[in-house]
């Protein structure tokens, strides 16, 4: 009898390790899982960290100088009698005069002549826009180039003059091959 007892318990032991090597798996890639996940989130934030800084270096950019331009006026144009961008400006070390908007970015702009190397211009009697963009390369490690796309629009309505910044950062200035984030900023005044 006791023979027989131990013929039916024989392959336990077997199953009951199965069971908790296979628990343990479930769990391990469960974890694992959860970890590939945090990672992707924290890169798409870090990479969104640096549109949304893009996009404040481009607006910063435009607001100095539709204030400071040759200590009076702007340096971006309010109608078609206006003449703008003859004077070089700079920002962050770059001549934003010559810099023309990304190649992706091109269409998007109107505006924009088929392959641009000066800023992109539109007016009419009482409004004008100016485009221009603007890079900023990271020290960082991988070295990465952020670039923000910045439309300057002036209106004049009854008399008053009306400026709007819509400045898009970008996370990376290339248009193919890389996940590339927007993020703007929209300043009226």
């Amino acid at each position: 009898m006791t023979t027989r007892m131990i013929k039916n318990k024989k392959g336990f032991t077997i199953f009951f390790a199965m069971l908790v090597g296979s628990l343990a798996l479930a769990v391990g890639l469960a974890i694992y899982d959860l970890t590939v996940r945090e990672l992707e989130l924290s890169a798409a934030a870090s990479q969104s960290q640096y549109a949304i800084y893009a996009a404040d270096t481009g607006v910063e950019c435009a607001l100095y100088w539709d204030s400071k331009y040759g200590g009076s006026g702007s340096a971006f144009g309010t109608s078609t009698a206006s003449t703008w961008g003859s004077s070089v400006l700079n920002c962050n070390g770059a001549d934003i005069k010559v810099t023309p908007p990304p190649a992706a970015d091109v269409t998007r702009y109107t505006e924009c002549p088929a392959s641009p190397s000066a800023w992109c211009t539109s007016s009419t009697a009482s409004e004008a826009t100016t485009t221009f963009s603007v890079s900023i390369p990271s020290g960082g490690t991988p070295a990465q180039t952020y670039c923000a796309v910045v439309q300057v629009s002036k209106v004049t309505l009854s008399g008053v003059l009306y400026t709007t910044i819509l400045s898009r950062g970008y996370n990376n200035c290339q248009a193919l091959g890389v996940a590339r984030l927007e993020r703007t900023l929209k300043v009226n005044y």
